[in-house]
């Protein structure tokens, strides 16, 4: 009767490379903003169908009314995100070395849209136009997005397990 060695067991620390820690937690919350939006436009495929849930859409931000030109401004940092998220699940199942140089470059251009957008909604909204006043009402929310992103640059830039995981 012939027997089968014993494997042994071995774990991977984080001077390897292994998705853990914080960056395992980042992963996991781009998954998650992925999996939303995806979600959502397959539910509306279903009940809508394929021709009804993109009319739907084309409908919804077309026009040029001050609600669809807010709602148009209010979709693009979201669909910033997706499309970052999306980009940084896939670098990360690929373990690409760009992703320490691409993901915190585009998620600060991301922050540079959505303070944009915030500030051309606001714009929108009063008679009067965007005042400096407004830059103290949506400051709180601005600079709490800036520290996570520097937090996101500063992890990439200097952590030690992003550098041990995407270079190999």
């Amino acid at each position: 009767m012939s027997a089968i060695p014993p494997v042994s067991r071995r774990r991977r620390s984080s001077a390897e490379g292994a998705l853990g820690g914080m960056l395992a937690i980042i992963f996991w919350c781009t998954c998650g903003i992925v999996a939303v939006p995806l979600a959502g436009l397959f539910t509306l495929i279903s009940a809508l169908g394929t021709g009804g849930a993109l009319s739907s859409i084309v409908d919804s931000v077309s026009g040029s009314s001050i609600s669809t030109q807010m709602l148009r401004f209010g979709l693009v940092p979201q669909a910033l995100l997706f499309l970052w998220s999306v980009m940084f699940v896939v670098m990360t199942v690929m373990r690409s070395r760009h992703a320490l140089s691409i993901a915190p470059v585009l998620l600060v251009v991301w922050l540079a849209v959505t303070a944009f957008c915030q500030f051309s909604i606001r714009g929108l909204v009063l008679p009067e136009g965007a005042t400096i006043m407004d830059l103290a009402t949506l400051m709180p929310g601005l600079l709490s997005q800036a520290i996570g992103v520097v937090a996101f640059v500063g992890y990439f830039k200097e952590g030690v397990r992003p550098k041990a995981f995407y270079v190999r």
